[in-house]
């Protein structure tokens, strides 16, 4: 299968796409749950697990969990509610969350899904401009971008902290990155990891939506959203008419 026509932009989502989740993320939750139970309570481990969308036992990860597509800021105000159940103060309970999330570092913990530097220098070949449209912040995200060697490549980035942006699925990352560029959202394919993304980039109204399996979901997950579903983003070389 191939493009109907050459895409002039594609978007990418950041982890599970670009680079491997759980090698990102899937660790550190474990590591995050440990320090809060160890910080306030033992119980709170299973509704911890059940609140980031982590299966405490196969530790698989919910596509549609707060770990696989909600910004960080969000997540952390949830949990601050939640261990305010627990005798943590409300004045205090954002604080102790921000103290021990320790972020993984964006440097350190990512692993590319392809040889990124070819496939983007590819991509750029045929007149096509790269973004980046994430569910994380974006001075991590800007430090994951240059130290996979592809931070000059990319000519938009929409991140989970830039005011006034919605988070996925609504369009507006999408709609931002197109305006920024001067790039009509039907000339742009999206790619991404989850059901969210896809969802996404049908409310932008993309040109296409390709979904890949290096993250949260398996084909079977993203075939129901995704036009496309490929193994990761090397593969995405044959779809250029």
């Amino acid at each position: 299968m191939q493009f109907a026509r050459r895409p002039t932009l594609v978007i990418f989502d950041k982890d599970g796409t670009l680079i491997d989740f759980v090698a990102m993320w899937g660790t550190w939750a474990e590591e995050f749950i440990v320090r809060v139970c160890d910080t306030v309570s033992p119980n709170l481990r299973i509704p911890l697990y059940a609140m980031i969308g982590m299966d405490p036992i196969t530790k698989k990860i919910q596509s549609d969990g707060a770990l696989a597509i909600a910004p960080e800021a969000t997540t952390q105000r949830e949990i601050a509610q939640l261990v305010q159940q627990y005798g943590v103060a409300a004045e205090e309970s954002l604080a102790l969350v921000q103290r021990l999330w320790q972020a993984p570092d964006p440097t350190a913990a990512a692993v590319p899904c392809t040889d990124l530097p070819a496939l983007c220098a590819w991509i750029r070949s045929q007149g096509c401009l790269i973004a980046v449209a994430t569910a994380d912040n974006r001075a991590p995200t800007q430090a994951t971008l240059q130290s996979l060697g592809i931070a000059h490549a990319i000519a938009a980035i929409a991140c989970a902290d830039d005011p006034g942006v919605a988070p996925k699925p609504a369009p507006d990352k999408i709609l931002v990155i197109c305006k920024t560029l001067g790039i009509a959202p039907h000339e742009a394919i999206m790619v991404g990891d989850t059901p969210s993304d896809m969802l996404m980039g049908k409310a932008a109204g993309v040109m296409a939506c390709v979904g890949v399996t290096t993250g949260v979901c398996q084909q079977s997950e993203l075939a129901g959203y995704a036009d496309i579903v490929l193994a990761h983003v090397g593969h995405l070389y044959p779809l250029w008419p």
